[in-house]
């Protein structure tokens, strides 16, 4: 039988445990323990922390399964715990880094936001809000970084889901550093590609194609989509795009990929959440609302597919299929109409 009031402490109960994987990141934690068991005395040293509080810490984080305690006064990282390391290639520390440093911070005033059916008091958001990346190295730094941990399993399935060897050319639009194309091209040997983005991506985008081997095949072009794209491709694909902005901004995005789409007759693809239509209490669904919930903060929002097949209607583009990813995400794919 289940108790409504348990369930609900439960819930409430859970605030600690994001935070603790943060503070992790935040302290380099995971980096400082490497592949080897180490006592709190040892990384007190190494990440600037106070000795007794740090064991007490890495006590929790062996509670969260991110570190195992080994019963001699020695800690050693999960499989969990690993993926916290900027090194490791599965690494989820910059998604760490932007829940603790915007994520969590522009949540905890999410009441103001329903309040006022605007984002709340300090958010920067819209084209002037990512346009500030720009000259906030340290924050653009973070918000890539975590879109790259983001995109990696992503842009995976969705050269499982679609054949893009299929195309000579292929546009990252809003790219960022680039992890979706870099995988793409990975799956299509044979193509080319480039990045279009504002430029404090340009910097982080060409270490990341030398770092994945795509360099000779990749480039980076500063542009907004918000503008006529200075070239154009046999394929395009917005990961994470569209949510950012209002039904306005996100048409205005979608007339500017069309129009480029429709020069060589290509396909739009798009990886995001899709929302149902009827909301019901699953982990699917959960996921699907955390991220609109997220959007709301910022003036975007997730869609739902018929919302999708309209915006894009709007933009003269057709929906012509929906296969589903992973965790609530989908690879829609699109064509001029």
């Amino acid at each position: 039988m289940s108790d409504p009031q348990a369930e609900l402490r439960a819930l409430l109960a859970g605030y600690w445990q994001p935070q603790a994987a943060v503070a992790m990141a935040r302290l380099g934690l995971a980096d400082a323990m490497g592949d080897t068991a180490q006592t709190a005395a040892a990384l007190a040293g190494q990440v600037g922390a106070a000795e007794d509080h740090l064991h007490r810490f890495l006590r929790a984080l062996a509670a969260l399964g991110l570190v195992a305690d080994r019963g001699d006064g020695t800690f050693a990282l999960t499989e969990m715990g690993q993926r916290l390391r900027g090194d490791h290639a599965e690494s989820l520390k910059g998604m760490a880094l932007h829940v603790g440093t915007q994520l969590a911070p522009a949540m905890a005033a999410l009441h103001e936001c329903v309040v006022s059916g605007a984002p709340p008091a300090g958010i920067r958001h819209g084209p002037d809000g990512f346009a500030d990346l720009n000259t906030d190295p340290a924050a653009a730094a973070v918000f890539n970084q975590s879109m790259v941990d983001n995109s990696r399993r992503f842009a995976a399935l969705a050269a499982q889901a679609a054949d893009f060897t299929r195309f000579a050319t292929i546009m990252d639009v809003g790219g960022g550093y680039g992890m979706v194309l870099a995988t793409l091209l990975q799956a299509a040997p044979q193509a080319r590609g480039m990045v279009l983005d504002l430029p404090h991506a340009r910097a982080g985008a060409e270490a990341l194609f030398a770092a994945q081997g795509v360099a000779d095949r990749a480039e980076f072009v500063e542009a907004s989509f918000f503008d006529p794209f200075p070239c154009t491709a046999h394929a395009y694909v917005l990961k994470y795009i569209l949510h950012d902005w209002d039904d306005a901004h996100a048409l205005a995005i979608v007339e500017q990929v069309s129009a480029a789409a429709r020069a060589s007759n290509a396909p739009v693809f798009v990886i995001e959440k899709l929302l149902p239509d009827r909301v019901e209490a699953t982990p699917g669904h959960a996921i699907a609302m955390q991220g609109d919930m997220t959007m709301m903060l910022w003036n975007g929002r997730e869609r739902t597919q018929g919302q999708f097949a309209d915006l894009l209607a709007h933009g003269s583009l057709a929906l012509t299929a929906t296969v589903p990813l992973a965790d609530n995400h989908y690879l829609l794919e699109a064509r001029p109409a």
